[in-house]
C-alpha cells in the first residue's frame, strides 16, 4: 500500500511539472527579453522583431502538424469528414497526409503567412542591425525553437499522440499567440503607453529609456507565460475554426 501510495504521489508530481513547464519556460524567454534590453541594448522595435519571428516560427512548426492528423473536425458537414480519410504518404520519413486536412488548412496557411511577413517586413524595415546583435538574436531564436519543438514533440509527436487528434488541435496552438498579442495590446501597450507618454510629456523623460521598457516587458511576460501554461485543446483556451 505504501509502495503504491508513493508512486502515485510521483506520477502527480511529474503530471504537474510537465503542466507548469510552459509557464516557467515562458517566464524564461521573456526574462531572455529582458536580457536582450539590458545587456544588448535592443529597444522596442528589436523586441517586437523577436516576438514576430516567435509568431512566425509557431506557425512553421504547427500547421504541418494538422496535415497528419486523422480524426475529423467537429462541426463540419460533407462527405470527406463523415467518412474515414485516405491518407498519402508524400514522404517515407514522415506520417501520411490527409488530402481533406490540406483543403482545410491551406487558405488559413497562406492567409497567416501574408500577414505576418507584411509585419515581419515592416519591422524589419524600421530597423538596423548593430554588430553584436545579430549574435544575440540568434540565440533568442534558438530558445524559441528548443521551446516550441519540446511543445511539439510532447503534444503531438510523442507516442503518436498526433493519431488521435484533429486539424484544430494543432492550429489552436497557432492561433493562441493572436489572444495573447490582443491581451498585451488591450491591458499592457494602450494603458502603459497613455499613462507614459503622459509623465514624458509632464517630466520630458525618454520613452525609450531602460526603465520604460522593463515597465512594458514585465507585465507582457507574465501574460506571455500564461497563454504558453495553457493547453489549447482543453477548454481554458477555445478556438473557433467554424
Amino acid at each position: 500500500m505504501g509502495e503504491r501510495s508513493w508512486t502515485s504521489v510521483v506520477d502527480t508530481t511529474f503530471r504537474e511539472l510537465g503542466e507548469s513547464s510552459d509557464f516557467f519556460l515562458g517566464l524564461i524567454l521573456n526574462f531572455g527579453l529582458i536580457v536582450g534590453v539590458v545587456v544588448f541594448q535592443w529597444n522596442l522595435v528589436e523586441i517586437a522583431l523577436v516576438y514576430l519571428i516567435e509568431v512566425a516560427i509557431i506557425q512553421l512548426f504547427f500547421f504541418p502538424i494538422a496535415l497528419f492528423t486523422p480524426k475529423p473536425v467537429d462541426g463540419r458537414d460533407g462527405d470527406m469528414w463523415d467518412t474515414d480519410p485516405t491518407p498519402r504518404q508524400l514522404i517515407g520519413l514522415f506520417p501520411p497526409v490527409y488530402c481533406r486536412n490540406i483543403k482545410f488548412v491551406w487558405s488559413k496557411v497562406v492567409f497567416n503567412a501574408v500577414i505576418v511577413g507584411v509585419i515581419i517586413r515592416s519591422v524589419a524595415s524600421r530597423y538596423s542591425l548593430g554588430s553584436d546583435l545579430p549574435a544575440s538574436v540568434g540565440l533568442a531564436i534558438a530558445g524559441i525553437v528548443l521551446f516550441q519543438l519540446s511543445r511539439v514533440w510532447r503534444h503531438f509527436v510523442a507516442e503518436q499522440s498526433y493519431k488521435q487528434k484533429s486539424p484544430t488541435d494543432p492550429l489552436a496552438f497557432v492561433y493562441a499567440p493572436l489572444t495573447e498579442l490582443y491581451l498585451i495590446f488591450v491591458y499592457v501597450l494602450a494603458p502603459l503607453t497613455l499613462v507614459l507618454a503622459g509623465i514624458a510629456f509632464t517630466i520630458d523623460s525618454d520613452l525609450s529609456s531602460l526603465p520604460t521598457l522593463l515597465v512594458y516587458l514585465i507585465p507582457m511576460g507574465f501574460i506571455r507565460a500564461w497563454i504558453g501554461s495553457l493547453d489549447p485543446q482543453t477548454d481554458d483556451f477555445e478556438v473557433s475554426f467554424n
